[in-house]
């Protein structure tokens, strides 16, 4: 058996315990019942400090107009949200909550995911994608830590394009330059990823204008919304590279790259222009 049959098998065998480690944490966090009055929206946290008597009729118009982002499916009548509105809310119930919030969101934003996934169209070592998704990691950390904290604000129309446009740029770069000196070296990608990943946790924080971190519960709030985030980007991950790894061998392999990149480039540069005219 070759060195490179070695280390085929070895990043199969790692990426596939990093699936399996990635699905049951994520089954965990899901498990736990734990309401979190803060994910309510903050016009309906507002309404119901300055309208503690609220009729049911009252709270439904508010509910109404103003959807929580992760209760919306939880939340079955008026008396549910007195209900949450009026709980104690452990550390515990809270960090579950917002790390859901967090796994819900970067799963459900294509544009993140598809991000995630051009940062794997060029062939890497394991260390070498971990060095790039660790990179992106840190770049949004301190971004929404930032934007969280109220230290930075940037409009939309300028976050939204430059992530669907970086989306565009690692793809097309990876499958038609990835020979060209500069885009293949270590420090453009750490660069690129980070400049990359530092507008995407701006586009993370976008959520959280919705909802009020609670004051008592910062730090930890936004550190299990970072948390839920990693959990659903390390599903991303080694989902895909169960499957790259378990194909590189295939014919097929080096075309379903080159045409995997033109579409995740096309997709890039249309949400793009989509965003900048929207």
């Amino acid at each position: 058996m070759t060195c490179d049959r070695v280390r085929l098998e070895q990043g199969e065998g790692r990426s596939t315990l990093s699936l399996r480690v990635s699905v049951v944490l994520t089954v965990l966090l899901f498990a736990h019942p734990a309401f979190a009055h803060e994910l309510l929206p903050i016009q309906v946290q507002e309404f119901l400090r300055a309208n503690p008597t609220a009729s049911p009729e009252d709270l439904r118009k508010i509910l109404g107009a103003h959807t929580a982002p992760d209760l919306a499916k939880r939340i079955r009548n008026a008396e549910d949200v007195v209900r949450l509105a009026h709980q104690q809310t452990t550390l515990l119930d809270n960090s579950m909550d917002f790390g859901k919030l967090g796994v819900r969101h970067i799963l459900g934003g294509l544009d993140h995911v598809l991000f995630v996934l051009s940062l794997l169209l060029v062939p890497a070592s394991l260390r070498r994608i971990l060095r790039l998704t660790s990179t992106f990691t840190i770049a949004h950390s301190l971004s929404l830590l930032l934007a969280g904290a109220g230290l930075l604000t940037l409009s939309s129309r300028i976050v939204e394009p430059f992530i669907a446009f970086s989306i565009a740029y690692v793809a097309l770069t990876s499958t038609f330059l990835h020979h060209v000196r500069w885009f293949r070296s270590t420090l453009s990608h750490i660069v690129t990823v980070f400049v990359f990943g530092f507008f995407h946790g701006l586009g993370f924080a976008g959520i959280l204008k919705e909802i009020q971190l609670p004051q008592d519960k910062f730090l930890s709030s936004l550190f299990s919304f970072n948390v839920g985030i990693e959990l659903g980007q390390l599903l991303v991950v080694s989902l895909a590279l169960s499957v790259l790894w378990s194909a590189r061998t295939s014919t097929w392999y080096q075309a379903f790259l080159k045409l995997a990149g033109v579409v995740l480039g096309g997709l890039g540069l249309a949400w793009g222009i989509q965003r900048m005219v929207a």
